[in-house]
């Protein structure tokens, strides 16, 4: 056998093997399987003094939060701040008071700070709960991010 025989059989053999791995690649690929979005679970980091308990957010916008007072003591809540793509959206409270140990849900459509979101695409929301303490008058943030993906409407 020659040498030049010998590197042609060789390149043919190799360069079908890829063009099978291109393929099967490209084909997975439209059928969604690299989409993180559809395998991300809901999960949560942060939050030392408010545990959320349950959130979500849907492809028309709408963003909602379950959370629990874990403070130990009744405190006003005065905002809500939830921060995609640098992009704020502002659930607006006027002193509500937030008893400890009790579960609130707080929804707001934040379409206009973030426009419609795709289905099944992972996101990543900064989430600030903005409180008093009325003991002592000062003004606490209490910070974490929640992880999931968008869910239909």
């Amino acid at each position: 056998m020659k040498k030049g025989q010998a590197a042609l059989e060789y390149l043919l053999t190799y360069g079908w093997a890829i063009l099978i791995v291109i393929i099967v690649g490209a084909s997975l690929y439209v059928l969604g399987v690299f989409t993180p979005g559809q395998w991300t679970g809901k999960r949560q980091t942060g939050f030392a003094q408010f545990r959320v308990v349950d959130f979500s957010l849907k492809d028309n916008g709408n963003l909602t939060v379950v959370f629990q007072n874990q403070i130990g003591k009744t405190v006003n809540l005065t905002e809500i701040k939830a921060t995609f793509k640098n992009n704020v959206c502002t659930f607006g409270y006027s002193d509500q008071n937030i008893a400890p140990n009790t579960i609130y849900k707080a929804s707001k459509n934040c379409t206009s700070a973030w426009g419609n979101l795709d289905f099944r695409s992972s996101y990543s929301l900064v989430v600030d709960f903005y409180y008093t303490d009325p003991d002592s008058g000062l003004t606490h943030i209490d910070s974490g991010t929640l992880f999931g993906s968008v869910e239909p409407a």
